[in-house]
């Protein structure tokens, strides 16, 4: 009995015009979803050394409220090292460190979610970020099979210059199928097989560390737009059957 072709096995079937083509549609989805994530670093002065914790977010704007949308556990990582006597700086994007811990507008440690307030002046200067404005808030979870664009800044991509204190973040991308549908979180499962690069670079190796996008946006691929649906919450490997697992927390019932 033969198995149906992986993903990738049946884009190589394609004419090369059509490789092309299909490279370029996708490419311009998962740059979307980038363009939507920020970097989030917490840690000390680069002058004093340490542990560096990164994660990623998003800026939503609903009414009059600016927030930051993360995971509620990216934010608890910071709580426990202050509460250790960590001397700890919380930077997101551009912006200069701030406390978050005074800005919490909502949070849901189940679920896995917290929205910081943020002024619309640290908003447009957070850096090149997409604000999402829905038009309809909350949002529905999405069902499965439907295809879900997802955007952070993993560890293995970010770059460390202590001499002159900077961190800089790289952008990590990427379309998923919804695998699994529960209450208050989705899962996508997926086979390293059925991955296709959009950026003509080589896919992570397993156990690459993609740490950092904690916290991430989830947009759904609609006909009209791509809302935000979700946030990161976990990402889990197991090699030796070369499956990943990405989950998100979705947004559901989430009122201010």
């Amino acid at each position: 009995m033969m198995s149906n072709p992986s993903g990738a096995e049946q884009f190589r079937q394609l004419s090369g015009e059509n490789q092309a083509r299909y490279i370029a549609i996708n490419r311009q989805m998962v740059g979307f979803a980038r363009d939507h994530a920020v970097p989030i670093i917490f840690a000390p002065p680069l002058s004093i050394g340490g542990k560096i914790n990164g994660a990623t977010g998003c800026v939503v704007q609903l009414g009059a409220e600016t927030l930051l949308v993360t995971a509620s556990h990216v934010l608890g990582g910071y709580e426990e090292r202050v509460r250790a006597g960590h001397r700890l700086n919380w930077q997101v994007g551009n912006l200069p460190p701030f406390d978050p811990i005074p800005r919490i507008a909502w949070r849901d440690r189940d679920r896995d979610i917290v929205l910081l307030r943020i002024t619309e002046n640290e908003a447009q200067s957070i850096g090149p970020c997409i604000i999402s404005a829905p038009p309809k808030w909350p949002p529905a979870a999405p069902q499965e099979g439907q295809l879900v664009l997802i955007g952070g800044y993993p560890k293995a991509l970010r770059e460390e210059k202590p001499s002159s204190g900077w961190i800089g973040a790289g952008p990590y991308s990427a379309l998923f199928k919804v695998t699994v549908v529960g209450l208050g979180y989705c899962k996508c499962v997926l086979e390293r097989k059925d991955l296709v690069s959009f950026d003509e670079k080589p896919l992570p190796e397993p156990g690459t560390d993609m740490g950092g996008i904690s916290g991430g946006p989830v947009l759904l691929v609609d006909t009209l737009n791509y809302p935000l649906v979700g946030v990161v919450t976990d990402r889990c490997e197991m090699t030796f059957a070369e499956f990943e697992i990405i989950q998100f927390a979705t947004l559901e019932g989430l009122t201010l």
